[in-house]
């Protein structure tokens, strides 16, 4: 009945994938994402470098009570231990690969199934030299913690080499974690690759040739390695990738496991059928369950139950920013399994925009804080204090929410190159402690309006959205204006709006967390001898990236949205709200709405766009707000607009007023995009 479990799920499309690098757009994950207590290893079974906490991503006691003799034990390191394990984990591979050929091919001859197996450990030593668990130090003296091997900078996960790049979320619910799943959702994308492989990548050979078996299994891994249409790289001794190709060549052909592997016959150990399909039988970690009111930690994430669905953030620091969804009991994180919410709804949050509408006043990344007295820099946001911040101006560098209830709220910033924590205030005192504000000196991210350089070694690709559909790649050294910026993630993923070609579309910039990769994606850049304005803004203002919109040092420039207007007439702004000012933008006149700071401040509401506004995936990933114009129903496009777009949205609209406006109707902003 397992059997029949694990036929089931790929009937289902559940382990069916795409080879591996298109198995779904690349995320920009950090090197040595959730990599906690990283040690090393050694180019040996059992051993590769390097090993990570498995803890991060499923509790020791399920490996220990389901894998324990496929455990490398670096207390006894050695030969004996070296051939220990590797008897143990071949006999398991053996059966694994056996049983999984048979269940999409019920008839596969014995000559495929020994071709199958071979090339799979001719995998299991190329990725990751059959290591996957091990029991390894930190460092010499201390207590020996159960590790899962991580390669490829952290990328890799498991000894199919998982990467969190391309298969992100499912790296996230465990399945670079639990070795059988690892294998058994890995192991589709090289069989989708042994099964297609064309003719002209097998040398005229036949079934019943053994080098016609050996081109399948290198045609398979080099799709395995390389993406589907890489499945005859090998033949091509020019490729860049000739030397891994030949690597896995060595392997299949040397089979430099076999020493270590006494009894080819020997039963496995674990329960290999039961472990593959994750079924009723299968022991599986138990947890109290979900229960409303109560913080909820699902691998790395802290999630809240709101009615029947589970809303999420990606890590547990950020959980206060559930507040806004759900009121919960802070004090104790209830552990849940992700076996155990398959099928349930969830919703994962953005902390950047969460946070935000969550905690009133609290800055953006990348905006720029004034403080109003001497405070304590920490190396965290409850460490040891190491310096002091003078009073001036910073950016934000990284932020974070403590306790649902009070809001504290805590920057980090950097000065003379020393990057910490400042304690800013909480619901109720954060306005007199550090302040949105004007930029006064460069930032470590750019601020809208900075000139970047492109500082990828090959071109740089811009897209949609963040993260979205790709439009074209930039070359390196290209010289770009950034518009405004947008982070993702816990990792700080950081990804900032220019204009290419007279096009706009997302770039990614890096990551600022947990440590800064920026200047390995884009460098600062002085501007070019003829450049455009990233704003309409009117003459003397600029554009903010926390109000999103134009300011100058008192008052805040619209076109505001709809919904803000409503609010600001409702908190008694009274004719203000809805009066137009004249002011010139690019020389020309333009009436516009001009509100006092405090006023806009309180009408536009927390969030990431202004209130009645939203993110909109088809508009470039602008904030939109749905109106009603002449009585049919249409969408605003709010900026920044930078010169090059308002230039050709003056040339196709006949001049017209709104082009110098932070606010398009959204029919003349999608004219001038591809």
């Amino acid at each position: 009945m397992r059997f029949a479990s694990l036929l089931t799920m790929l009937c289902l499309g559940l382990l069916g994938l795409m080879p591996m690098q298109s198995a779904q757009a690349q995320n920009p994950t950090p090197n040595d994402w959730l990599c906690s207590n990283k040690v090393g290893g050694t180019w040996t079974h059992g051993r590769a470098p390097s090993g990570c906490d498995g803890s991060t991503f499923g509790p020791d006691s399920f490996v220990r009570g389901n894998y324990a003799p496929v455990i490398f034990n670096d207390a006894v390191n050695g030969t004996a231990e070296r051939q220990r394990y590797l008897q143990e984990l071949y006999a398991a591979m053996r059966d694994a690969t056996s049983r999984y050929l048979l269940l999409r091919n019920p008839t596969a001859s014995a000559d495929e199934i020994a071709g199958f197996q071979r090339g799979v450990f001719a995998l299991l030593r190329q990725e990751s030299f059959w290591s996957h668990y091990r029991d390894a130090q930190l460092s010499a003296g201390q207590a020996y913690v159960l590790k899962m091997m991580r390669g490829d900078s952290g990328h890799g996960h498991g000894m199919m080499q998982l990467d969190d790049r391309y298969h992100f979320v499912p790296v996230g619910e465990g399945k670079g974690w639990n070795m059988m799943q690892n294998f058994s959702y890995a192991i589709e994308i090289y069989y989708d690759a042994w099964k297609k492989a064309p003719v002209s990548c097998l040398a005229g050979a036949t079934s019943g040739d053994p080098a016609y078996w050996r081109s399948r299994a290198r045609s398979a891994w080099s799709a395995y390695n390389g993406g589907p249409t890489k499945v005859c790289r090998w033949q091509n001794p020019a490729d860049a990738n000739v030397a891994k190709d030949n690597g896995y060549r060595d392997n299949y052909d040397n089979q430099l496991w076999a020493p270590d592997v006494a009894d080819k016959s020997k039963a496995a150990a674990i329960d290999v059928a039961c472990l593959m399909d994750n079924g009723t039988q299968c022991p599986l970690p138990v947890s109290g369950g979900l229960e409303a009111g109560k913080l909820i930690k699902i691998g790395s994430s802290a999630c809240v139950l709101v009615g029947a669905a589970l809303e999420c953030v990606d890590d547990l620091r950020d959980a206060a920013c559930l507040a806004s969804r759900a009121s919960f009991d802070a004090s104790q994180a209830i552990t849940v399994y992700g076996y155990e919410v398959n099928g349930r709804t969830r919703i994962d949050h953005n902390r950047h925009r969460l946070c935000r509408a969550s905690a009133d006043g609290l800055q953006a990344l990348g905006s720029a804080i004034t403080t109003t007295t001497v405070m304590e820099l920490r190396g965290t946001i409850d460490g040891a204090v190491i310096g002091s911040l003078p009073v001036g101006t910073y950016q934000v560098l990284d932020f974070q929410l403590k306790n649902p209830q009070t809001l504290e709220r805590y920057y980090r910033v950097r000065n003379a190159g020393l990057d910490g924590w400042i304690a800013a205030g909480d619901r109720s005192s954060y306005a007199g402690i550090a302040s949105n504000a004007a930029p006064t000196t460069a930032g470590v991210m750019a601020y809208p309006g900075d000139w970047v350089a492109v500082a990828t070694t090959s071109n740089l690709n811009i897209r949609a959205t963040p993260g979205g559909a790709l439009l074209t790649s930039i070359p390196n050294g290209t010289k770009l204006q950034v518009k405004e910026l947008f982070g993702t993630a816990s990792a700080n993923n950081l990804y900032y709006l220019v204009e290419f070609n007279g096009k706009e579309g997302w770039i990614f910039a890096g990551n600022l967390y947990p440590s800064s990769t920026l200047a390995s994606w884009t460098v600062p850049t002085l501007p070019p001898a003829v450049q455009t304005r990233h704003a309409a803004c009117p003459t003397g203002t600029r554009y903010d990236i926390q109000l999103r919109q134009c300011m100058s040092s008192a008052s805040v420039y619209g076109p505001f949205t709809v919904a803000s207007t409503q609010q600001c007439l409702a908190n008694g702004g009274g004719a203000a709200c809805t009066a137009l000012r004249g002011v010139v933008q690019d020389g020309r006149a333009v009436q516009l709405q001009v509100w006092g700071k405090a006023l806009a401040v309180a009408a536009r509401g927390n969030g990431d766009c202004p209130r009645g506004a939203d993110r909109s995936m088809t508009h470039r990933y602008h904030c939109v707000e749905p109106v009603l114009r002449g009585g049919v129903a249409d969408t605003d496009v709010y900026g920044p607009f930078g010169g090059t777009l308002v230039n050709a949205c003056l040339a196709a609209n006949a001049n017209a007023a709104f082009c110098l406006a932070n606010r398009w109707p959204a029919s003349a902003f999608l004219a001038l995009q591809p």
